[in-house]
């Protein structure tokens, strides 16, 4: 891929932070020439945590000076931000608050959030308090650390309509995950997409087939793919594509196909 490109669309294309099979700080030293936008993937459980420290903040901040490269910052999913756990709720809003004070001298474009704790058979009311729980959460965040519109929300696995009213009410913006709608089977989903691209902050873009998603995108359906690519150009988005996939050979199939897609337009 030494004859790939940067910066030749209206938004920036890039990828995760796990490309290569080895710790962030390997990936970030080899990606920040190749792409234009880094997601970093964070993790902290009990048993693993990949939380860079200060010093290699730093560095991931000395990188992307020198090669013109970009940050998002993909917030831990361990602890669910809707749970319906109090306890759990505000252990993933301290983690959270930690990461954005961390990282805030990157100047990401955005924290990508999961609202987990709902599930896609859940009731109406059920849907209502797990809002309000994430509402809180997000209200915690943006109180302390975050301007809204600098924090995306990103659908799920439930249907990306119940994330609407908690980013109405939040001002905060959306991560489109159109794998995500891919996947779920949403007949509708270049419906979905018109709706949110408007207020879309950050696009995820991966393969998915037979079930299985994050792969290249030359693995999934390339008719959807060349539908979806259509609608970024249509509608003007100037954010963040990220290509969420986590192999060298997903990467560079999947940036050769949507490049070409993209000259077809």
């Amino acid at each position: 891929m030494n004859n790939y490109k940067r910066k030749k669309y209206p938004f920036r294309l890039g990828t995760t932070s796990y490309i290569l099979p080895d710790d962030i700080l390997p990936n970030v030293l080899y990606l920040t020439p190749l792409v234009d936008d880094i997601e970093l993937v964070l993790f902290e459980s009990p048993d693993f945590s990949n939380i860079p420290t200060v010093s290699q903040v730093e560095q991931f901040r000395d990188y992307a000076v020198q090669n013109e490269c970009g940050y998002t910052v993909h917030l831990p999913i361990d602890r669910k931000a809707g749970s319906d756990n109090p306890g759990e709720r505000k252990r993933f809003c301290e983690t959270a608050i930690n990461i954005v004070e961390r990282t805030n001298i990157l100047e990401p474009h955005a924290w990508v959030l999961h609202c987990e704790g709902i599930n896609s058979d859940a009731s109406p009311e059920q849907i209502v308090r797990w809002q309000e729980r994430s509402l809180d959460s997000i209200k915690l965040l943006t109180e302390n650390v975050v301007d809204p519109s600098r924090l995306v929300i990103e659908n799920l696995s439930y249907p990306a309509e119940w994330n609407f009213d908690i980013v109405k009410k939040s001002k905060c913006t959306y991560c489109l995950d159109v794998g995500h709608l891919w996947l779920r089977g949403d007949n509708n989903w270049e419906e979905i997409c018109v709706q949110m691209l408007p207020n879309t902050s950050v696009v995820h873009l991966h393969g998915v087939r037979d079930g299985k998603d994050h792969i290249s995108l030359h693995k999934g359906n390339e008719e959807m793919l060349s539908r979806f690519v259509k609608l970024l150009a249509s509608m003007h988005f100037h954010g963040v594509v990220t290509l969420e996939i986590f192999s060298q050979n997903d990467l560079f199939e999947s940036l050769c196909l949507f490049e070409t897609l993209w000259e077809q337009l």
